[in-house]
């Protein structure tokens, strides 16, 4: 593998996570204060979509710093009981912001390496490709919730 191959993966992953955002946040600035309760019967409320979205890019973001050897980001309260949706918005940029912090100058080598952390290994890449995966997945699953009520 060439390191224009590593700099086209990484491109690649990069530019699915921002699409992916992209989408998420598209969907999110349509909420109302109110929209942030809904919920399709026996499932979350979009509020705690998104709260678990942000929660999980932190956990990323720690998978990420311990891939590579770093200090782990400090975590802020992800709780968005009673929060805005503005407020929520920001919640997801600081936790965007700490993942591609972690990233930032991330080699080769360690881009694809994999690690183990707990029962399961993980690769700078896998988690990235995680990442992005599960922003369209919550995008979708917060657009079935609105289209259900």
């Amino acid at each position: 593998m060439t390191a224009t191959d590593f700099q086209a993966d990484l491109d690649a992953v990069t530019t699915d996570m921002t699409n992916a955002r992209a989408g998420l946040v598209s969907t999110a600035h349509s909420l109302s204060d109110a929209d942030l309760d809904r919920a399709r019967r026996g499932g979350w409320a979009i509020r705690r979509v998104l709260e678990h979205v942000i929660e999980f890019e932190w956990l990323c973001a720690m998978a990420v710093a311990a891939i590579r050897k770093q200090p782990v980001p400090e975590k802020p309260s992800t709780s968005c009981e009673g929060q805005p949706s503005d407020e929520i918005l920001c919640m997801l940029d600081s936790a965007r912001h700490a993942l591609l912090t972690t990233v930032a100058g991330v080699d080769e080598e360690t881009f694809y390496r994999l690690e183990r952390l707990g029962r399961e290994e993980y690769s700078v890449l896998s988690a990235l490709e995680n990442v992005a995966h599960h922003d369209h997945e919550h995008a979708e699953q917060i657009n079935a919730i609105l289209a259900s009520s």
